[in-house]
């Protein structure tokens, strides 16, 4: 791999763009962020994996609610047309 690769942020799509490599997968959401690539689309479902993220709230935080309000948001569907457009699925 040539030093442009370490050196790239979406180091992934770069190869891609920069033609040392004709495909590459990455996450939908990183794909989409990066202007130097194009998506094809998404892996068939028997192939695809998802990413689950999980939130929690440290024992001694003093934002306990704040925390609690923040994972609400981000579970409700109020935020869900914008996840989705920033690539991802929300359950």
């Amino acid at each position: 791999m040539s030093a442009d690769y370490y050196g790239c942020r979406q180091h992934r799509t770069c190869v891609v763009a920069n033609g040392e490599i004709e495909l590459g997968l990455q996450q939908i959401s990183e794909i989409i962020e990066a202007s130097n690539v194009e998506l094809a689309g998404p892996l068939p479902a028997a192939i695809q994996n998802y990413t689950l993220f999980a939130a929690g709230i440290g024992t001694t935080s003093i934002y306990v609610d704040a925390g609690k309000a923040l994972i609400g948001f981000l579970s409700s569907p109020a935020a869900a047309a914008g996840l989705r457009s920033k690539g991802f699925e929300p359950l």
